[in-house]
C-alpha cells in the first residue's frame, strides 16, 4: 500500500490526487500529476507521479497500464517497468 502525503481539498497549491489502481499481488497506489519542475523537467513524456513505500516517481498511467520509471539510463532517458493495473478508479475532479 502506498498512499500519498496529502490529499485533495479545496484550494490546495499540491498537484492534485487523480485516482488510484491495484497491480498484480495486490500492491496499491495513488497518483497524481507531477508537479512543476519535478526531477528538473526530466521524463516529460511521464506526466504522473505514483506514489511508492519509498518515496514517488515518475510515470505515465493509462486506463488498464502503468508505465513506472525505475531507473535513468546512462544517456539520461527513463528506464520503466510496464504494471497492469487492476481495479484502476479515477477520483471526481472537484
Amino acid at each position: 500500500m502506498a498512499m500519498a502525503t496529502y490529499y485533495n481539498e479545496p484550494h490546495m497549491t499540491a498537484p492534485r490526487l487523480l485516482g488510484e489502481f491495484d497491480v498484480q499481488g495486490g500492491a496499491w497506489f495513488q497518483y497524481s500529476d507531477r508537479p512543476a519542475g519535478d526531477r528538473d523537467g526530466a521524463f516529460p513524456g511521464y506526466p504522473h507521479r505514483v506514489f511508492t513505500c519509498d518515496g514517488d516517481r515518475a510515470a505515465l498511467v493509462l486506463k488498464t497500464v502503468a508505465y513506472v520509471v525505475i531507473d535513468e539510463a546512462p544517456d539520461g532517458g527513463p528506464i520503466h517497468e510496464k504494471w497492469e493495473l487492476r481495479r484502476a478508479r479515477a477520483y471526481p475532479c472537484a
